[in-house]
């Protein structure tokens, strides 16, 4: 428990201090490049999700079966071999999907975007150079997922964090003082993203490497992963297809200029994620390690410590920013036009991205478990049925629709992640259970929210009102994060030893 709660607390801080670093950045990445430039930005970021397609499939197979041969003794020697074939293959398909990333940026790049201030060279250019970041920055997910596998999270959270900062406060320093184009930010993203790449690649084989020969490419260790790995891949792919297909339609259907309100809003709202995913990563490998022992009952007492705690973490910021969506965009961007054009969508957005990421505990328990065929069938069921509902709700109200549309999706894929686990584990009580870990900290911090709200109506000045947020936030996170058992009884203990009599 030692070591899950030093990989939590560490995988918390490094995506916290990612969010409140991404938060302070956009404005000024707006401000110097243009809602237009963000908005290519906001694209980029669609197309790390669509290129990580073979980055989740391959490394969710990496940490899995890495956690799964570090946690049974004798085996740790398959290690390796297992590393040095998922490289030989990932790198080989991830340069191909990257050079047709090239050749589609170059014939297409300049006529796909409705822009007005940018040029169509300039469009063009951006995007052959956010094609070789791509292929810079992608493989980094292998390598970090073999060191979570090895459960040595705090040290990949602290290199995430390093090169995160050096990503985004050099290309800020660069659009300030040099030139205010999108061009030097992903070159420089370029230069950050090989320099990510090589260094958690040489920590991590410095952690598994063997005293003898260097490992050779096996097919043996490949064949051990190619299920998980290719349902992984057919899960990814269904659920990038979903996930950004958003992103992908408006840029095509609405002006740049309307889709950089959305993309603005959905980075505050996936700032949600940047809380939940680092969670969920210390928990799964623990997840994968029950299954291999078979010890079914902590499993299930982890699983809801897990959902506890996602939920409690989650909503307090979801109820805070939905309920002041345009006076949060206000304070943080300094511009009324966008507060007024984001914040529609930020209120949307916010509570389907908050529902999806407590979807995530459930999701990983069923990865430990190898029951991938239940998921796919789930994302195929609503790939059919919300693409028609997703283009629909785009034609008839914009970016609005399309938020909605996605507030669905998480909805539905909350219900069943949630059902699939119950019937593998038979937990007791299921509704009052779904009600104590999810109704009841939405409630409480939904309560919060709403004080807190009556409160800022007569807050000024932007310095002001973030403090005064910031202090309903931590209140609201208290309140809920009490309604967790684990902690409440932990809590409890430490005040009875503190005050038990000494002699």
């Amino acid at each position: 428990m030692t070591r899950l709660r030093e990989n939590i607390s560490a995988n918390i801080l490094s995506n916290v201090w990612s969010t409140a670093l991404a938060l302070l950045l956009t404005p000024l990445y707006v401000k110097f490049l243009g809602v237009e430039g963000y908005g290519l930005i906001g694209f980029y970021l669609s197309w790390i999700a669509i290129i990580g397609i073979l980055d989740t499939g391959i490394s969710a197979a990496a940490m899995r079966q890495i956690a799964w041969l570090s946690a049974r003794s004798g085996e740790e020697s398959g290690i390796p071999p297992l590393l040095r074939s998922l490289e030989v293959v990932y790198w080989g398909v991830l340069l191909l999907a990257g050079l047709a990333t090239l050749v589609g940026a170059w014939f297409f790049g300049a006529e796909w975007f409705n822009a007005k201030d940018l040029s169509a060279s300039v469009v063009k250019e951006a995007l052959l150079l956010m094609g070789v970041s791509l292929i810079a920055q992608i493989p980094s997910g292998l390598y970090v997922s073999g060191l979570m596998g090895l459960q040595h999270q705090v040290i990949a959270s602290a290199l995430l964090a390093f090169f995160g900062t050096m990503r985004g406060i050099g290309a800020l320093l660069l659009v300030w003082l040099v030139a205010p184009d999108i061009r030097l930010f992903f070159a420089w993203q370029i230069i950050v993203s090989l320099l990510q790449t090589g260094t958690v690649r040489w920590y991590l084989w410095g952690k598994i490497r063997p005293t003898g020969s260097s490992p050779s490419f096996s097919l043996a260790a490949l064949s051990s992963v190619r299920a998980f790995a290719g349902g992984m891949i057919v899960i990814t792919v269904l659920s990038v297809v979903m996930t950004q297909a958003d992103k992908l339609i408006l840029s095509k259907l609405i002006s740049l200029r309307m889709f950089g309100f959305y993309v603005l809003a959905w980075t505050v709202a996936s700032g949600l994620s940047r809380v939940g995913t680092p969670l969920i990563q210390a928990f799964s490998p623990r997840f994968t390690e029950l299954v291999s022992r078979g010890e079914e009952n902590l499993l299930i007492a982890q699983h809801r410590l897990a959902s506890q705690l996602m939920c409690a973490l989650i909503f307090p910021a979801t109820a805070l920013i939905s309920l002041l969506a345009r006076p949060i965009l206000a304070a943080w961007t300094g511009s009324i036009e966008l507060a007024m054009g984001s914040s529609p969508i930020l209120t949307i957005l916010t509570v389907g991205v908050a529902i999806s990421v407590c979807s995530f505990p459930a999701l990983s328990v069923l990865y430990a478990r190898h029951q991938l065929r239940p998921v796919i069938l789930v994302n195929v069921g609503l790939l059919l049925f919300w693409l028609p509902l997703l283009l629909t709700a785009v034609r008839h109200y914009g970016a609005v629709g399309a938020a909605y549309a996605w507030l669905i999706y998480a909805v539905v894929v909350y219900c069943a992640y949630q059902m699939l686990e119950q019937r593998n584990a038979h937990y007791p009580g299921f509704f009052a259970r779904i009600g104590r870990d999810f109704l009841t900290p939405a409630t409480i911090s939904l309560l919060v929210a709403l004080i807190a709200t009556a409160s800022l109506k007569d807050v000024n000045g932007r310095v002001r009102f973030a403090a005064v947020l910031a202090l309903w936030l931590v209140v609201s996170w208290a309140a809920a994060l009490l309604t967790v058992r684990e902690l409440r009884t932990m809590l409890a203990g430490s005040v009875k030893w503190q005050m038990r009599p000494s002699h």
